[in-house]
């Protein structure tokens, strides 16, 4: 239920009928494990199944849904830190109560009382009335437009007032109301006091496929000597976040926690429930937080849906056991550095300096795909100005370790640690110029094509795609997309710095000022990572190409970030004529179709010789024909389009998906307030890509084969946002239209068919929204 309770909905809730109103009449309850949360989580989780979700309500489980909503806004600007709300935080709903959490379901009275005082049920009853397919879409847009400034009402009398004021936004917010009979579910229920799940029911939900193949991980991660201890640590600082899937145990998802409870014995004891130590940041102290003595790394077992817009996978087998051990511990440690490391400090560079820098930065390259997602897509439900220091389109790189003067010279010849994580323009200056020292020094003839890291030309992790949907961000491992306006080399320092700035030490809670020098910070390592790429190619065209990838505005911050190692020369042959893309054929030459995946005929540099005027008859001939308006700027229709579209293209009794992406450029990223003043749409370009992209779709669309000529042309002739909408209205499903939630249900169903673990519920915040908001 898109923005369930952000408090502007339509009158007070109708007198339902009910079957009895005495305080011994009783409805039958339907079943809160098969009939309610399924509803939940076709309807409601995309936006309720997150941290910060509307009114911090999840609906991601009974637990969830019983805990309540809480009035303040997690998005709105505010100087002070939040309450932080982590379902772990606590265990009960008294305690939650406590903290400010107010419950929306209702229990103990009639029939007619449990409706009648549920926040829930309010809701979906004002939706069910005034949201029937041909709403008016517009009446909508002014809420929206102020969503982030909501009130949330606490009690049946508040909401119900609200509701009164404003008829355009029952539940779901802003799209189709349920279906009679889900309407009808969860009106039996509300009015049976809402049960949740039988004992037996929690029990098969948190039994796991393979409990050894869980053990065997859990005795790795819990090994006793000091090596291993300091080794999980850093692991589990780098991948807190990421959903785990075991080879060994199918069909089941987890978490990697800590644990007041030890894993147990397979031979004799069962393992012990979790007891998550739910502090603050992943290397926050836990013996402190916890009051403990010992705690445990566990395999959580994950029991909520997953919601795609913050899940990204860690996909292992038992024989990733031995690997990781032989990865870091059978290399050579720094026996000077202490392995009982401080806890509470968030630079990796002083807490796991004993670790070899080889081993850590191995271990990172080799998941770099599951580590920079941490960095896109994080705990939270959007990103919002966060994202503005990332560039639209952008693919990544990195250097070899045998080449990374930062594991060449893992201190770079500073004097402390702490200038790695200085995030003042002091500190990162006093950074750069000591990494273009060491460059100086350790790599005084410059790089070779080699210097790359081809992940052994087998290893997909070596070449990533990164896009941006305005305040999101999608990670693909491979070449995708077509050849982007800018490029990364990211060198193992700088990966660190960039993961603790943004994933392991942000504090989603914190106010805005904190909030303001994480974007800043970004802003220098991008630059970085931008510049170390520049360093592969002629010294006489750097500058040149790094002023036309930052204009505006940014030209003063580039003047104030030190371009480590612009004198040192390279040893890649480039075209002088093009030597970007010259660059782009020797580095596929270098990490090979394994690592890249195979040819993009949907973004090819050089297009195919079809037209648009010939008919197309099959899904081949799609693609040719769609990649000659692929990643070129010489049509206007790329600066209409939204962020994401989905397309459901048919023939016959087949189906494709592709994802149409617009890719903005923009002169700087180094505002937040007025980025749009910097856009240069001459230069936007579209990519298509055969699957789902991202976790919130601006639209859905369907067509026919047959028809996909005519869209085509459409596509391409578009002048104008009154022409874009012509065509978007032609074949795309607004979000007052009849067929949006089997639309809706047929992608998800598609999703989980063909991306498998790498799918979840899609978002529907932005839906139809572009042109009205945006």
């Amino acid at each position: 239920m898109i923005l369930l309770l952000v408090a502007f909905a339509t009158s007070g809730p109708a007198q339902p009928p009910v079957k009895g109103d005495g305080p011994d009449a009783t409805t039958a309850a339907p079943s809160y494990t098969a009939d309610i949360q399924p509803i939940f989580n076709k309807r409601c989780v995309a936006c309720h199944g997150c941290l910060g979700s509307p009114c911090n309500l999840k609906l991601t489980s009974y637990r969830a849904a019983e805990r309540g909503a809480f009035g303040e806004n997690p998005y709105a600007s505010h100087l002070e830190a939040s309450p932080r709300t982590g379902m772990d935080l606590v265990q009960t709903t008294a305690e939650w109560r406590k903290r400010g959490f107010y419950p929306v379901l209702s229990r103990g009275g009639s029939e007619l009382q449990n409706l009648q005082r549920s926040l829930l049920y309010q809701m979906i009853e004002a939706g069910t009335r005034h949201n029937k397919p041909g709403f008016s879409r517009q009446a909508l847009m002014p809420l929206y437009a102020k969503r982030y400034a909501h009130q949330c009402p606490a009690t049946p009398e508040a909401l119900g007032n609200q509701l009164k004021q404003n008829p355009a936004a029952g539940m779901p917010f802003g799209l189709p109301s349920l279906n009679d009979k889900d309407f009808q579910t969860l009106r039996d229920w509300v009015a049976s006091g809402s049960p949740g799940p039988t004992e037996v029911e929690q029990q098969a939900a948190d039994t796991v496929t393979d409990p050894a193949a869980v053990l065997a991980w859990e005795d790795s991660f819990n090994a006793d000597d000091k090596r291993s201890q300091l080794v999980a640590r850093y692991i589990f600082d780098h991948v807190f976040l990421a959903t785990i899937v075991l080879d060994e145990s199918p069909g089941d998802y987890f978490k990697l926690v800590r644990s007041k409870t030890p894993p147990g014995d397979a031979a004799a004891n069962p393992p012990a429930p979790v007891e998550i130590i739910d502090a603050p940041l992943p290397y926050s102290d836990p013996y402190a937080y916890a009051g403990v003595d010992r705690f445990y790394y566990r395999l959580k077992k994950i029991t909520a849906p997953i919601v795609q817009k913050n899940h990204f996978v860690w996909r292992l087998g038992h024989a990733d056991i031995d690997h990781l051990k032989k990865l870091f511990l059978d290399s050579t440690w720094d026996d000077r550095a202490k392995l009982d490391a401080p806890w509470g400090i968030g630079n990796p560079f002083l807490v796991f300096q004993a670790i070899p820098a080889e081993a850590r930065y191995r271990f990172l390259l080799e998941n770099s795909e599951l580590i920079v997602s941490g960095i896109t897509y994080g705990p939270v439900c959007l990103g919002q100005t966060a994202t503005f220091a990332v560039k639209d389109q952008f693919w990544v790189y990195f250097v070899d370790p045998k080449d990374d003067v930062s594991v060449l010279d893992p201190k770079l010849g500073l004097e402390t640690w702490n200038t790695f994580m200085d995030r003042s323009i002091f500190g990162n200056d006093a950074y750069e110029a000591a990494y273009g020292a060491a460059l100086q020094k350790l790599r005084p003839k410059g790089y070779t094509i080699d210097a790359i890291w081809n992940g052994e030309r087998k290893n997909p992790n070596a070449w990533l795609t990164v896009l941006r949907h305005e305040s999101n961000v999608s990670v693909m491992k491979g070449r995708q997309g077509g050849i982007p306006r800018t490029q990364w080399l990211m060198n193992y320092s700088g990966f660190e710095r960039i993961y603790y700035d943004t994933v392991a030490s942000f504090e989603y809670w914190s106010g805005d000022i904190p909030k303001l020098e994480t974007l800043v910070f970004f802003n220098y390592l991008r630059q970085e990572f931008e510049d170390n790429f520049l360093l592969l190619l002629p010294e006489d065209e750097r500058q040149k190409i790094r002023e036309d990838w930052t204009r505006g505005i940014g030209q003063i911050a580039l003047d104030l970030e030190p371009f480590a190692g612009e004198e040192q020369p390279t040893q890649v042959k480039t075209d002088k004529r093009e030597p970007l893309l010259s660059l782009v054929d020797d580095i596929q030459a270098h990490l090979g179709e394994a690592v890249s995946g195979p040819p993009d005929r949907l973004n090819p540099h050089v297009k195919p010789v079809v037209s648009l005027s010939a008919p197309i008859e099959s899904f081949d001939g799609w693609v040719e024909a769609a990649s000659l308006l692929t990643q070129t700027r010489a049509y206007k229709f790329p600066r209409y389009l939204p962020s994401v579209i989905l397309l459901k293209l048919t023939d016959g009794d087949k189906a494709r998906v592709y994802s149409l992406i617009a890719n903005r450029v923009y002169a700087s990223q180094d505002t937040i307030l007025f980025q749009d003043g910097q856009a240069l749409p001459h230069l936007y370009t579209m990519s298509i890509y055969p699957t789902v992209i991202g976790g919130f779709p601006n639209y859905f669309m369907e067509m026919d084969l047959s028809q996909a000529n005519d869209f085509l042309r459409g596509l391409r002739d578009v002048r104008s946002l009154a022409d874009w909408n012509a065509l978007r209205d032609r074949y795309g499903i607004l979000r007052n239209d009849a067929r949006l939630w089997a639309t809706y249900d047929w992608f998800a169903q598609w999703n989980a068919q063909n991306r498998g673990i790498e799918a979840g519920y899609l978002d529907l915040s932005y839906y139809d929204l572009f042109d009205s908001v945006y």
